[in-house]
C-alpha cells in the first residue's frame, strides 16, 4: 500500500501520498478540476523530483484517529457505510474507478463538526474494493458497542455479507439498496422484562443475536444468487 502520512500546521493540513507514479491519468485530471462530494481535495505537485498527491483535511479527523476510546453504536454503523456507498455510488458521474478508493481506517476522514464522511481517491491505486470493505468491515467488529444490539447485529450482518463467496461492491450495493425486510431492533426487546436484565447475560444475548443475524444472511445470500445471475 501507498506510504500515507499526515501533514499539519497551523497554516496546513493535508493527508500526503509521496512518490506516486509520474503519469497522469484521465482520473488525476478529474480529481484536480472538478469537487467530486464525499471526496477529499486532491492537489499534486513535485519535490525533489517526485510526484506527490496530498488531500486537504482541515477540521477532519481520520477514522482510525476517530474510532479512538469510542464504541461503534447501531445508527453510527449505518450512517457510516451508508455514507461510505453514497459517495462510491456517486463518483460513478465522473467515471471514476472502483478501485481507486482508498477505504481504511487512515484514508476514510471524519469532519469533527458535522461528522460527515468523506473518501480519499488515488488515482494510480488499484485494489478491488470489495477487498478493501472486507478488511474495514474485520477492522470495525472491535469497536462495536456490545451492549448495542443494533451495532452488533449490523456489523456481524455486514461483515458476513462482505466476505461471502462471490461478493462484489456492486452486488453489496444492490442488495443494499433493495432493504430486504429486516426486523427491527426495537421490536426484539418490547416482551423484555420490566426490571433490566443483568449485564451478565449480555453475552447470551449476543449469541441469540448472532443467531438471528445467520438466518437473515440466509435470505440476504439467496437474494444475492438471483442478484448476480
Amino acid at each position: 500500500m501507498q506510504e500515507i502520512t499526515e501533514l499539519r500546521s497551523m497554516e496546513e493540513q493535508y493527508l500526503v501520498l509521496d512518490d506516486v507514479p509520474a503519469e497522469e491519468s484521465f482520473e488525476e485530471e478529474m480529481l484536480l478540476y472538478n469537487s467530486v462530494p464525499g471526496l477529499l481535495t486532491m492537489e499534486s505537485g513535485r519535490l525533489n523530483g517526485k510526484k506527490y498527491h496530498r488531500y486537504r483535511i482541515e477540521g477532519m479527523k481520520s477514522l482510525a484517529a476517530f474510532m479512538q476510546g469510542r464504541q461503534l453504536s447501531g445508527e453510527e454503523f449505518e450512517s457510516l457505510f451508508s455514507r461510505i456507498f453514497s459517495v462510491i455510488r456517486g463518483a460513478r458521474e465522473y467515471l471514476l474507478r472502483e478501485d481507486g478508493f482508498m477505504v481504511s481506517p487512515e484514508t476514510i476522514y471524519i469532519k469533527e463538526k458535522t461528522q460527515e464522511v468523506y473518501l480519499c481517491y488515488y488515482p494510480e491505486y488499484h485494489c478491488p474494493l470489495i477487498e478493501q470493505m472486507r478488511a474495514l468491515s474485520t477492522w470495525l467488529l472491535s469497536f462495536l458497542d456490545a451492549e448495542d444490539e443494533k451495532a452488533v447485529y449490523n456489523g456481524y450482518a455486514f461483515h458476513v455479507l462482505c466476505h461471502g463467496d462471490g461478493c462484489t461492491f456492486r452486488s453489496i450495493s444492490r442488495i443494499l439498496e433493495e432493504k430486504p425486510a429486516i426486523p427491527e431492533v426495537s421490536t426484539w426487546s418490547e416482551e423484555a422484562e420490566e426490571e433490566p436484565k443483568p449485564k451478565r447475560f449480555a453475552f447470551l444475548r449476543r449469541g441469540i443475536l448472532f443467531l438471528w443475524s445467520m438466518a437473515f444472511l440466509v435470505s440476504v445470500g439467496a437474494l444475492l444468487y438471483f442478484v448476480m445471475r
